[in-house]
C-alpha cells in the first residue's frame, strides 16, 4: 500500500482559529436546547447553506485542550472580526495567538503520545498472539504472513511494477481501504509501497493471495497516517498479487 496523504477539506482552518471559536458548538447546543420545541429551519439558500457548512466544519475540527474560554467574548470576537473592528491592539492579538498556538500544540503532542503508547501496547499483544497461530510465518523484520493461495512463476523484484488487489484493516477489524470494494486493483512499483508490502511482494509469486500482519515500523510508523491510520498502529491486509510487469 502506498503512503497515504491526509485528506484536506475545502474549508480547513488553522489551529489558533479553531481554538478561538472553540465554544461555538456549546453555544449552539444551548440555543438548540432552549428552542427544542421550535427547531430552526434547515438552510435553504446558497448563502444559508454556506454559513451552516462553515460552522459545521469549524465544529468538527475543534479540540478543547486545556482552554477555558468565555463564550460571550468568543462570540464578540467572532462578530467583531466580521465587522472589521477589534477591542485589542494588533500586537497584543499576535502575542495571545502565538501563546495559544503553543498551548494547542502541547495539547496535541500529549494526545498523540498517549495514543502512541496505547497503540504500541495493543499492537504488540495482537502480533504476539498472531505469531502463535497455525500457518503463520514470521520474517526477520517482524512481518507476519499466512499463505491463503500459492502462486506460480517468478517473484517480483523491488524495481518492478505490480498489479494487486488488497483489503486493509486496523487490528480491531475496521477496514480503511479496499480495492475489492472499488472493484479496481492498483498498479505501482514494489519499492513504492510501505515496507511490509515491499517485503511481502518480493516473496510472493503471481496469483498468490496472502494475509499480512504488519507492525507499525513496517507500515506508517509512530505518526500513522491520519485520519485513517492511528499512530503506532499495526495493520492487517489481505493481499493478492495479480500481475508482475
Amino acid at each position: 500500500m502506498r503512503a497515504m496523504k491526509t485528506p484536506r477539506r475545502p474549508w480547513q482552518f488553522s489551529a489558533p482559529f479553531l481554538a478561538i471559536i472553540l465554544a461555538a458548538p456549546a453555544c449552539a447546543q444551548e440555543t438548540a436546547t432552549a428552542a427544542a420545541d421550535d427547531p430552526p429551519a434547515a438552510p435553504e439558500t446558497w448563502d444559508e447553506k454556506a454559513s451552516y457548512a462553515i460552522g459545521l466544519n469549524i465544529g468538527s475540527n475543534l479540540d478543547a485542550g486545556d482552554l477555558n474560554l468565555d463564550k460571550d467574548l468568543l462570540l464578540r470576537g467572532f462578530l467583531d472580526s466580521l465587522e472589521g473592528t477589534a477591542a485589542l491592539e494588533e500586537a497584543e492579538i499576535d502575542a495571545v495567538l502565538g501563546e495559544l498556538n503553543k498551548k494547542m500544540q502541547e495539547h496535541a503532542d500529549r494526545a498523540r503520545q498517549a495514543a502512541m503508547m496505547e497503540n504500541t501496547a495493543r499492537s504488540a499483544a495482537f502480533l504476539a498472539e498472531k505469531a502463535r497461530e497455525e500457518g503463520i510465518v514470521k520474517t526477520d523484520s517482524g512481518l507476519l504472513y499466512r499463505e491463503l493461495r500459492a502462486g506460480s512463476g517468478d517473484s517480483p523484484t523491488a524495481n518492478q511494477t505490480v498489479t494487486v488487489h488488497y483489503r486493509g484493516a486496523l487490528i480491531d477489524g475496521t477496514v480503511f481501504d479496499s480495492t475489492y470494494d472499488r472493484d479496481q486493483p492498483t498498479t505501482y512499483p514494489v519499492s513504492g509501497f510501505i515496507p511490509g508490502w515491499s517485503e511481502a511482494l518480493q516473496l510472493m509469486k503471481p496469483g498468490a493471495r496472502w494475509e499480512l500482519f504488519i507492525p507499525a515500523e513496517l507500515a506508517y510508523g509512530a505518526n500513522g497516517s491520519p485520519p485513517a491510520i492511528p499512530p503506532a498502529a499495526a495493520l492487517t491486509f489481505e493481499l493478492e498479487l495479480l500481475e508482475v510487469e
